[in-house]
């Protein structure tokens, strides 16, 4: 699948912009602060309907603007499909596909994209929400039933805060909390255990030696290896039970997938504490260098792909292993203040970004 063009207005400082993509690589220059990330944040929205830095629709209306609305034609399998998503100010989302109204959930069936940006250092150094967001953005395009199931759990989970903060008893939730909150667990402890190799060997390559490890930290109490879904399930009653009181106490739910985490080490050091920001922006491009080949296999099309100066503050050697990694990819998008490597301009689309508008310099 590939961005064959996009059409966007009042987002961000793209006030009104029309442009046409190769489906190969498109570089995106120019100066810091002139819209080459808003631009990428654009795509994003289009293919998945919310934005991959995790910004409020709010903040990304511009100025004082009423509606946001960005358009494009996305082709897949030979087949293109025009997209629209479109936001009024105080209001809701409206997505269409091919003019016909769909939810944000039916973009992730739909689509497959991969971001990765300065701002994924902090799935390393930041705090645990952020790893459990980057969790649930790939993983819901890897698996539909998984965003089902993590609607449903955050549906039930406010219901069960309501009543604790009600001084009520939350307990009848706590069934149907631990029957789609075991499946939440599920899916993502075999979601680590499939990227952590791949982000493993890939981080290895880069670095020329360095060691990455992921281990997937649920808030229940799991036995090491590979669990059924009875085992969770029973894990789950159980540390529900031991929380009860002080989940009275503090007028909110304690265990769930809502408080999961991942912990990552470099160098056998946990990554948070120990390491450098070059190792975490490494660490991060390993990252979703996996998830992007484990995307690619399991839709079995190729995302898209959106680097936003990914060579910043890097060296020479780990640039070059991030090129040797990078591989077979579809369609590509990379913004980048200076010059970018010498093989991704081979055969690439130039656009340079001056002040919310594009250019195509080819």
């Amino acid at each position: 699948m590939y961005v064959k063009s996009l059409k966007a207005s009042n987002f961000r400082n793209l006030s009104q912009l029309e442009v046409n993509f190769s489906p190969g690589t498109n570089i995106l220059y120019g100066y810091n602060g002139t819209g080459k990330t808003n631009l990428l944040e654009a795509i994003f929205v289009l293919c998945l309907g919310r934005s991959h830095r995790g910004a409020l629709e709010s903040v990304m209306l511009r100025g004082n603007g009423e509606v946001y609305r960005i358009e494009g034609c996305i082709e897949k399998e030979g087949v293109a499909h025009e997209v629209a998503v479109a936001y009024q100010r105080g209001g809701r989302k409206r997505i269409t596909i091919d003019k016909a109204r769909v939810t944000a959930a039916e973009l992730y069936g739909s689509h497959c994209v991969v971001s990765a940006g300065p701002e994924d250092s902090g799935i390393l150094s930041g705090p645990p929400s952020v790893r459990r967001s980057f969790l649930d953005m790939y993983l819901s395009q890897f698996s539909n039933k998984y965003l089902v199931y993590l609607l449903d759990y955050h549906k039930v989970l406010a219901q069960k805060n309501a009543c604790l903060r009600l001084d009520d008893d939350p307990t009848p939730f706590n069934v149907l909390l631990v029957s789609v909150g075991a499946e939440v667990v599920r899916k993502r402890q075999a979601f680590i255990e499939e990227i952590s190799s791949l982000a493993e060997h890939y981080y290895a390559d880069i670095s020329q030696g360095g060691n990455l490890s992921l281990v997937y930290q649920p808030s229940i109490t799991l036995n090491q290896g590979k669990l059924n879904l009875d085992e969770i399930n029973l894990a789950f009653q159980t540390a529900l039970r031991q929380n009860e009181e002080r989940e009275k106490i503090t007028k909110t739910a304690l265990v769930g997938p809502h408080r999961d985490d991942v912990l990552f080490r470099i160098g056998n050091y946990p990554a948070r504490t120990h390491s450098s920001r070059g190792e975490w922006r490494t660490a991060a491009i390993a990252l979703k260098l996996a998830v992007y080949r484990l995307l690619k296999a399991g839709r079995k099309t190729q995302p898209i792909l959106l680097l936003d100066e990914i060579f910043a503050e890097l060296d020479d050697q780990r640039t070059a292993g991030i090129m040797l990694a990078l591989g077979d990819f579809g369609q590509l998008f990379l913004t980048t203040a200076g010059d970018p490597p010498e093989p991704l301009r081979q055969d690439s689309r130039c656009f340079r970004i001056h002040n919310g508008s594009v250019q195509d310099t080819n």
